[in-house]
């Protein structure tokens, strides 16, 4: 599964375990509060973060190895907020999808993480609303709740009666509390309205690639990005325009 850092604290009940996944191109502060949101919503003994491979949906993706590399980079400094946040869940980044040759549909990730933690865990695939909103494009998507529960952060603007009529349908029949996300092992929806991040990867791209945020001595890191990306980035030329 890759790096981990800590300790499950199951105490003898089923797991919870929460997956971050995404492109990560950069993965920027916006995805560390929602891992870090839903490992205390949750009170989830394992937090993945999980690059993915290949993105059926997107094209030219920064090569994965860097990819991994500042999620890596990233989750150094996310375990350190947790524990001083009193979070005590394990955090592991995962080389699932990237190892996985092919397409990277979540559909196969979440049946495959199902089949590594057993019919009981109460396992949960963590989004922001913008993919909720969207989940019909995804693969197979009403699959996704044969093995995890759905959990969303509302976005700035969210409303769910702007979803997708299916995907309406199944917040109606699906939504649970986080009491019973925790207690279940899979098939329900929740979503959070906490958080309220709205930063955009395409946006801080764009920032990196600007001359403002070049590689001179005077180079500032664009807002939302930890220090140890930025300086990833720096190092391996990356995002360049």
């Amino acid at each position: 599964m890759g790096l981990t850092m800590g300790q499950p604290q199951a105490h003898g009940r089923a797991p919870r375990v929460g997956v971050l996944g995404g492109t990560f191109d950069p993965i920027h502060t916006g995805h560390l509060a929602l891992g870090a949101l839903f490992a205390r919503t949750l009170a989830l003994d394992e937090l993945i973060l999980m690059p993915a491979g290949q993105q059926p949906q997107k094209t030219g993706s920064t090569a994965a190895e860097h990819r991994l590399a500042m999620t890596r980079l990233a989750a150094d400094g996310l375990a350190d907020t947790m524990r001083a946040a009193g979070l005590r869940a394990q955090l592991t980044v995962s080389t699932l999808e990237i190892d996985r040759a092919g397409p990277s549909y979540t559909v196969d990730t979440m049946r495959a993480l199902r089949t590594r933690y057993g019919p009981g865990a109460s396992l949960s695939l963590l989004i922001g609303s913008d993919q909720l909103m969207r989940l019909n494009t995804w693969h197979a998507w009403r699959e996704l709740f044969d093995f995890a529960h759905v959990c969303a952060a509302a976005r700035p603007g969210f409303d769910r009666h702007n979803a997708p009529p299916e995907v309406r349908d199944e917040i109606v029949r699906r939504e649970k509390t986080a009491d019973e996300v925790q207690s279940s092992p899979r098939g329900g929806i929740l979503i959070d309205d906490s958080l309220a991040v709205d930063i955009s990867a395409t946006e801080l791209r764009a920032a990196l690639a600007g001359a403002e945020h070049g590689s001179g001595p005077g180079a500032r890191p664009p807002a939302n990005l930890p220090a140890a990306v930025w300086q990833y980035i720096r190092d391996q030329h990356l995002y360049r325009s």
